[in-house]
């Protein structure tokens, strides 16, 4: 049950939110080739895809069938995601302190190793 879930749910995403949905379109692809090959019984079906996908393709009388083929128009797709969590069972976490031991406070200053590498690359130009 729920890999069936699961399934329905990546199906239901991959149509609603990406363009993928232009599958469904495939049906108008075939019947379009069909009345293609009415007309010019030697086409052959990749010669179709060819001059309707590959080339820019003059307009031959069947421009507003031609954008109901699949991937000629892009709809407008957008994805909104909702984050949804199934808790079937609540641990409270439970709050541990580790107390580390004390360091001695280091002096360290880098101000003079600054001031020292500073004053060897920024002088003033010299005349000769």
């Amino acid at each position: 049950m729920k890999i069936f879930i699961s399934r329905l749910l990546l199906i239901i995403y991959l149509f609603s939110a990406t363009e993928c949905s232009q599958l469904l379109k495939v049906p108008v692809l075939v019947m379009h080739f069909q009345e293609h090959q009415q007309k010019n019984p030697s086409l052959s079906f990749f010669q179709f895809i060819h001059h309707h996908y590959a080339i820019n393709h003059a307009d031959d009388g069947d421009a507003e069938r031609d954008n109901q083929l699949p991937f000629q128009s892009h709809d407008n797709c957008s994805s909104f995601q909702f984050p949804f969590y199934f808790f079937l069972s609540f641990t409270p976490l439970s709050l541990s302190v580790t107390l580390l031991p004390e360091e001695k406070p280091s002096c360290y200053s880098d101000a003079n190793i600054l001031a020292a590498h500073l004053s060897a690359v920024w002088q003033p130009p010299r005349t000769l």
